[in-house]
């Protein structure tokens, strides 16, 4: 298993952004809440509008399936009538176009067009005694000619319910059609209608408070009306003769009286504003905790890797390092303290622990020469021991490094030293891995279980080397530490020397290795590789 780069990029915006709200988690909060209280509002006061304008939309498509319904039934019938027909008055053939009117729901009545144009006959009335000139108020579409607002009187021997007439004309022949069921359509879903296109759109309706001129080119569903304060609605049709519908939205129109309306909506905003703002707060205080910034913290491009030497104490001489994670947080660092709890909280331990000992190997392999015995101390988290994965995972890094000359110590707190992962280390030793119990003394092991793993090493714990100068009794223990070492095979490392005297006392007592202070604090690469460069290191 390798520890992959994790989105470092969005990982980085992340950590800028809930820095940035961190700062401010309470006011944020408030403001974000009442904004989704005002979001709530619009949303609300557009689902209520947005329901009335597909209503609205429906009744247009009303108008428009019946208006295609009289177009289909007149422009068949003047079809049929062109073709087969002659514009002649005798009985014959009026009986024979009465006879065409049958089953034509929306045609009442044919006229019949002299060579000038003018209506001479009727199936209605028969013989004009004059011939009439139809009016001006016409509009060319695909179907022929449609003629509004034609006055009844000649075509009045079959009630209609209007005093005036439209008409669709082609050729010799006009349909006068019946258009009561468009004209209540009108009134009860429009209030403006407009046939035609261009310079010859012709208004057909228009209805009590609707102050606008005819619409110009194409018509947008929704226009404001300035004047009224009125949302426009407005359909647009092709086809044979092209219509626009428009109704004006006014707020006695939404089903309710519109400050109640207002009041509720505000209310309820505010009170949604309120709780939100709450809750906003608190989350937005949690985005400055570890435990939610770790995720975003804990991937390889913030990890920072620092070395601490490990000295043989008879000769002061460098034998190896312990590698220590660090995680770069903008300009700071953090120390595992401060991240520790939330990569256990979050369960993230694994990722860590490869992130570093990948940075680690890959760092010291690319600057060290080559040299035998050269041993590399990497602390894992217990839960993090498992042979199959780890095992993988350092061969995998030190083939990437090039380097199989560098000796992989393994270290576990004696906290985490349990029965648990015995098989395991038991497993990494005879793969040839070192086995480092750290903080020895501190955790009162189970010593049938340190020897069965025979650790190569056993370091004592920085807390009994800082008493050794006051002859404390956690002091006075570390000569039973070095027989605990001698019994099980295992050498000592004595962590926290901050001295010389320290140092003699420790070498004195037959401890082997040491690090601490006194020889280096934790470096960064570039400082650890000048130490070693050092004739006396």
């Amino acid at each position: 298993m390798h520890f992959q780069q994790q989105f470092p990029k969005w990982d980085s915006t992340v950590l800028r952004v809930s820095g940035l709200i961190g700062r401010h988690p309470d006011l944020l909060g408030r403001l974000a809440g009442y904004l989704l209280g005002l979001a709530f509002a619009v949303g609300l006061g557009a689902s209520v509008m947005g329901a009335k304008i597909r209503e609205i939309d429906d009744g247009h498509a009303r108008i428009v399936g019946l208006v295609k319904a009289i177009q289909r039934d007149a422009g068949s019938l003047l079809k049929e009538l062109n073709a087969s027909h002659r514009p002649g008055c005798d009985a014959v053939n009026l009986t024979a176009l009465r006879a065409l009117l049958v089953g034509r729901p929306h045609v009442h009545v044919v006229g019949m067009l002299d060579p000038q144009g003018r209506l001479f006959c009727t199936t209605s009335l028969g013989q004009l005694a004059t011939p009439v000139s139809m009016g001006s108020n016409a509009v060319d579409g695909a179907l022929g000619r449609y003629i509004f607002d034609s006055p009844l009187a000649p075509f009045n021997g079959k009630p209609l319910s209007r005093q005036t007439v439209n008409i669709l004309e082609r050729g010799r022949f006009q349909a006068v059609v019946d258009d009561s069921a468009t004209s209540a359509a009108f009134q009860h879903y429009s209030d403006a209608v407009w046939a035609g296109g261009g310079a010859q759109r012709k208004l057909l309706y228009r209805g009590p408070g609707i102050a606008t001129g005819t619409p110009a080119g194409h018509t947008a569903h929704l226009t404001l009306d300035w004047k009224q304060l009125d949302v426009l609605v407005s359909s647009e049709t092709g086809g044979a003769t092209p219509l626009v519908i428009q109704t004006a939205l006014r707020t006695n129109k939404l089903g309710t009286d519109p400050l109640a309306l207002l009041a509720g909506i505000l209310a309820a905003s505010a009170l949604l504003g309120f709780f939100a703002g709450q809750t906003l707060s608190a989350r937005f205080h949690h985005l400055r905790s570890m435990d939610f910034r770790i995720r975003s913290l804990c991937n390889e491009a913030n990890i920072v890797c620092h070395f601490q030497p490990i000295v043989h104490l008879a000769s002061g001489r460098v034998i190896g390092c312990e590698a220590l994670g660090r995680l770069r947080d903008g300009d700071q660092l953090l120390y595992p303290d401060q991240f520790i709890p939330a990569l256990n909280h979050c369960g993230l331990t694994w990722r860590f622990d490869a992130a570093v000992s990948r940075c680690a190997l890959l760092s010291l392999g690319g600057a060290l020469p080559p040299q035998a015995d050269f041993r590399v101390a990497l602390n894992f988290f217990s839960q993090s021991l498992h042979r199959d994965t780890l095992h993988g995972h350092l061969q995998a890094v030190l083939q990437g490094a090039g380097r199989s000359d560098l000796q992989i110590e393994l270290e576990v707190t004696e906290y985490a030293f349990s029965p648990a992962i015995v098989p395991e280390l038991k497993r990494l030793k005879d793969d040839g891995y070192a086995i480092s119990i750290d903080d020895f003394g501190t955790g009162y092991s189970n010593l049938r279980l340190v020897n069965q793993v025979v650790p190569d090493y056993l370091k004592i714990d920085r807390s009994f080397v800082f008493e050794m100068e006051d002859l404390t009794l956690r002091s006075s223990l570390i000569p039973e530490i070095v027989a605990i070492a001698d019994a099980v095979g295992s050498k000592v490392i004595a962590e926290g020397i901050e001295n010389a005297a320290q140092a003699e006392k420790l070498k004195a007592l037959g401890i082997e290795y040491g690090q601490g202070y006194y020889y280096a604090r934790p470096l960064p690469l570039d400082a650890f590789l000048r130490l070693l460069a050092q004739p006396s290191a």
